[in-house]
């Protein structure tokens, strides 16, 4: 799927703004984003729908958190590329459906199977092993597993459409961004038309980075297998650690092979569960 693609290979464009920091990176690819959304809604015709869900007042406030958390997903992301720390990206990643099995138990009374148990089990192995290897827990992995987790979640419960949903999300959450921007303006700290075009070109290609992908994923899932999606999902971690360990030459320990391979085995579980009890 194309959308996993290019979400696999977006470390190499947030690395290129690495000088604006990850906070200020964010604050750009809400704002870009919500301009680049309100062009989609406008060729394709879905500003009713907006004006529809706006006017709900619990499914704006549904948004509202929704869009809290993948801006905080967003952030670790960003923030572990420019950091140097994106094997955290990809173990949080990795985690994600795991973490996913473990929120629809707590919250929509969903009942795993003992081989999902098992994988859950495994996963938590991994996060243990690594808090014992450094002393603190992997928080970057583990806000990002989680804040996906969540987020999902609320969108499987919220009726926006995911065009419309997106929108309202960097919507709801651009005043913050734009408040952030103006005041790295007032500084003179911003980055944005005071460097060179192809920096700008770049900053306001965020949007695009960010709302394709999403739009692409959603068109898809209406296509083809949920199976084949939950493979396809490994994907974007997958390159991640490719491009960590090879290209970006961050450091991948005894210790991190230990966590990778228990999470691994979960995932192995986890998937062929998937493939024997679901008839999508």
């Amino acid at each position: 799927m194309l959308a996993f693609f290019i979400w696999g290979f977006t470390p190499f464009y947030w690395r290129s703004l690495a000088d604006l920091g990850a906070v200020e990176i964010i604050a750009h690819r809400v704002v870009w984003c919500a301009i680049f959304m309100s062009f989609i809604l406008t060729v394709t015709g879905q500003w009713k729908e907006v004006v529809t869900t706006i006017s709900t007042p619990i499914i704006t406030l549904i948004l509202f958190l929704s869009a809290s958390l993948v801006s905080l997903n967003w952030g670790m992301f960003v923030y572990s590329v420019v950091t140097d720390q994106l094997v955290a990206s990809s173990l949080g990643y990795f985690l994600s459906p795991l973490v996913s099995v473990f929120l629809g138990f707590i919250f929509l009374t969903e009942r795993p199977t003992v081989k999902q148990w098992v994988a859950v089990l495994l996963a938590t192995a991994a996060v243990i092993t690594q808090f014992i290897a450094y002393g603190s827990l992997p928080w970057i992995a583990l806000t990002i597993a989680f804040s996906f987790g969540l987020y999902g979640l609320i969108r499987k419960t919220v009726k926006a459409g995911s065009n419309v949903g997106l929108f309202i999300e960097c919507l709801v959450m651009a005043p913050f961004g734009l408040g952030f921007l103006f005041w790295l303006e007032s500084n003179g700290t911003g980055s944005f038309g005071n460097h060179d075009i192809s920096l700008d070109l770049l900053i306001v290609l965020a949007g695009v980075i960010t709302g394709v992908p999403l739009m692409l994923f959603a068109a898809s899932a209406r296509r083809i297998r949920l199976t084949t999606i939950g493979l396809f999902q490994y994907f974007t971690p997958s390159t991640y650690l490719i491009i960590a360990i090879w290209l970006f030459n961050e450091k991948f320990t005894v210790n991190e092979w230990v966590s990778f391979c228990l999470l691994w085995l979960g995932l192995i579980i986890y998937t062929s569960e998937i493939w024997r009890t679901r008839q999508v």
